[in-house]
């Protein structure tokens, strides 16, 4: 009976998902094109995603200190935010200006926050990491699937539709299918996460802030090379907007195969993907020629899915030391927080595109050091030494917090003192001179 319900709620785990796919590249996958096309620049998104994603990642915050939020009347918590990911994505294009587009994306982004975060406590906390692992395939694959689907869809509305509705009809379309998927939570059973445990402390902190750093690191390399990629195509290149949703539609297909080829490998063999995630901004930046750019992303949903799937089945590795509510959290924040600070990148460095690609390359190269150096798995050091590692910088990361805190902590009770001071000399000084006033003097 157990494996008959695993077996089920699998199934609909993959149904969600798959509806998603058409939803998602209808919607999200479309968004920076879709901002290019109504004339925004790198700095105007940038500055869009640092008004949208500050709150989210506040809200994943939140989470860590009161998870019990997560544990009480789940499905219902869960549907909401479900759905409200789906349907605020349509006014965002018809209120095509900048604060609205924030407003509206802001509350998409909390709505994924929270979903996210319950959809990964549902899956950790129902299987083990054979489970997880397979899952994990088998939503990716599903999801790939039909995102192509939807990537055709987009490419064909994009070459096809008048440009002044054709983003509104996409968006639309999206969001309705995108309610498909919330639908298939209701056949869900959710009551064993009803009042989950929550472990009071992390056995081994220092292996989870290694991992936490490498994924941290990957993930804004992947979020800001998908910031200025498309825009790049488009306003360098000079490719027309099909082709640059072209290349989201060969990462899609690529993924496909990269589901089935990373599903059952070794963590040992992520060193591959890990190490070849180098190539995609070099080739992307010394190759001219926009038709080729679709090859380039086609090569990195092969590696980007290795090196997605990594980071995820550690997670599932260690699940037993950091707990299935507090990795779901985890993993929350990190895809909130590597969204908030690719932001700066394109607030500070705009339009150059030589900069931008440098800072992929070198973001992608500390994930690298991160990962071969202080997680065991794949490191290129004995596994002693990668621990030992790994417990440096947690602990020189830790003792330069705390040192940035105390430092923040007194500077801001000297500064207080010195107010009171000043405040204190400024009211004798007035009571003196109002004294002598007063006394004709």
């Amino acid at each position: 009976m157990l494996r008959l319900q695993r077996l089920s709620l699998k199934l609909l785990l993959t149904l969600e998902i798959a509806f998603a796919g058409i939803y998602l590249a209808l919607t999200r996958n479309l968004l920076i094109i879709y901002l290019t096309s109504i004339g925004f620049d790198i700095g105007k998104i940038s500055l869009m995603l640092v008004m949208a994603t500050t709150l989210p990642s506040i809200a994943a915050f939140l989470l860590s200190k009161f998870p019990r939020f997560l544990t009480r009347r789940v499905k219902l918590k869960f549907m909401i935010f479900h759905a409200c990911e789906r349907i605020f994505w349509i006014p965002m294009v018809f209120f095509p200006d900048l604060i609205s587009i924030s407003i509206f994306y802001t509350v998409v982004g909390i709505s994924s926050t929270v979903l996210g975060t319950f959809m990964n406590m549902l899956i950790y906390s129902s299987f083990d990491e054979a489970g997880i692992r397979d899952v994990t395939a088998k939503r990716t694959a599903a999801y790939n699937v039909t995102s192509i689907l939807g990537s055709l869809a987009a490419i064909a509305l994009l070459a096809a539709l008048p440009a002044e509705i054709k983003f509104q009809l996409m968006f639309m379309l999206g969001s309705l299918v995108g309610l498909l998927s919330t639908a298939t939570l209701i056949f869900i059973d959710m009551k064993h996460l009803e009042g989950a445990e929550i472990p009071a402390a992390i056995e081994r902190p220092e292996q989870l802030f290694s991992i936490s750093s490498f994924f941290l690191a990957f993930l804004i390399s992947g979020n800001l090379l998908g910031i200025f990629w498309a825009p790049y195509l488009m306003r360098v290149l000079k490719a027309p907007d099909y082709v640059a949703a072209g290349m989201g539609f060969a990462g899609t297909l690529s993924s496909i195969l990269a589901s089935a080829l990373w599903a059952k490998r070794s963590l040992r063999s992520f060193r591959f993907a890990l190490g070849t995630l180098i190539l995609t901004p070099i080739a992307a930046i010394l190759i001219p020629i926009p038709i080729a750019h679709i090859g380039i992303a086609a090569f990195n949903g092969v590696i980007g899915t290795g090196a997605s799937f990594f980071g995820n089945f550690l997670f599932a590795r260690y699940l037993s030391q950091f707990g299935a509510i507090r990795s779901s959290i985890i993993m929350t924040i990190l895809s909130n927080l590597s969204q908030l600070l690719v932001t700066p990148f394109g607030l500070l460095f705009g339009e150059e595109y030589i900069i931008l690609f440098i800072s992929v390359i070198g973001v992608i190269i500390v994930s690298n050091i991160l990962a071969f150096l202080t997680i065991p798995e794949v490191a290129v050091v004995p596994e002693h030494s990668a621990r030992t590692y790994s417990y440096l910088i947690y602990t020189s990361s830790l003792m330069g917090y705390s040192m940035v805190v105390e430092t923040t902590r007194e500077a801001i009770i000297l500064s207080m003192r010195l107010l009171a001071l000043a405040l204190t000399l400024l009211i004798l000084y007035t009571t003196f001179r109002l004294a002598f006033f007063l006394a004709g003097i």
